[in-house]
């Protein structure tokens, strides 16, 4: 019994063309996934960063990468009652959940967590292809002028 028996093996073809909305939807889920990534860290009580490469120059002209770290700002803040809002974001503008609401009320930190799984859910879906339309269609707008 081979390794390739227990995988479903199909006949892949690349679509030329995919939907924009497709491409917006997968930025916010990965923007999603960092918040997740952060809250669970801020459960634990530590900070979370992300890591990326940075590529520079040396005074001999030699290509230099090296690995940096940038703290990630969270979507979520305390209300006056103690109570944590959740806001998504996208194009630097928050997104209407529900017509007018564009927050998520959660007890604490420990809830948040299934909370914005709930909402990855909701973006891969579908479910806010409107709000996500509506700000990129706003950022189009205030780049032309």
């Amino acid at each position: 019994m081979g390794y390739l028996d227990g995988l479903k093996v199909v006949t892949a073809v690349k679509p030329a063309n995919i939907s924009p909305i497709f491409n917006k939807r997968n930025r916010l889920t990965e923007k999603l996934y960092v918040q997740l990534e952060c809250a669970k860290a801020k459960a634990e009580g530590h900070e979370y960063f992300l890591k990326y490469t940075n590529t520079s120059k040396t005074e001999n002209g030699e290509i230099v990468q090296s690995e940096q770290l940038k703290k990630i700002k969270p979507w979520w803040y305390r209300s006056a009652d103690g109570k944590l809002i959740m806001e998504i974001r996208y194009a630097n503008k928050r997104l209407e959940l529900i017509k007018g609401k564009t927050g998520i009320e959660v007890d604490n930190i420990n809830t948040l967590v299934p909370a914005i799984e709930v909402l990855i859910k909701a973006v891969e879906s579908g479910e806010l292809d409107n709000s996500i339309n509506a700000a990129s269609h706003n950022l189009r707008a205030t780049l032309t002028k």
